[in-house]
């Protein structure tokens, strides 16, 4: 493992000196700059949307979708690639959110509610009725 992580490194290395020589170092910078943005950016809506009611209500309480699961995890894990600098994992990073819109785009929505399905409404009172 860490040898695969060294050989990635210098390949990142390797592919930003190769633009910079292409395009200029500053057009680099800003490329690392943008994609370091969105790559917080998107983290930080993925952790918001974990802790939004009721989707902690659903990975506390019962068993989460695996959908929800995977696309979160996508999500995340495409936000991170694209904060760290480098070409090559930018590219990873926005085909796994890509893939993640994707997949939530296709996901189908709750219909209507089933033919067999019981609609009634309730009310709950504060105190106990006294008898």
């Amino acid at each position: 493992m860490p040898l695969f992580a060294f050989v990635l490194i210098c390949a990142e290395i390797a592919v930003l000196i190769k633009l910079a020589q292409a395009v200029g170092g500053g057009i680099v910078f800003l490329e690392i700059l943008l994609t370091g943005a969105v790559g917080f950016l998107l983290l930080r809506a993925a952790g918001r949307s974990v802790f939004e009611p009721a989707r902690l209500i659903e990975l506390l309480m019962r068993r989460p979708t695996r959908d929800l699961v995977q696309s979160l995890g996508l999500l995340f894990l495409g936000g991170l690639l694209l904060l760290l600098p480098g070409l090559l994992s930018d590219a990873v990073g926005l085909a796994l959110v890509g893939w993640s819109f994707l997949r939530r785009k296709r996901s189908p929505r709750a219909g209507p509610a089933p033919s067999d399905a019981i609609d009634i409404d309730f009310h709950v009172h504060e105190e106990p009725p006294s008898t």
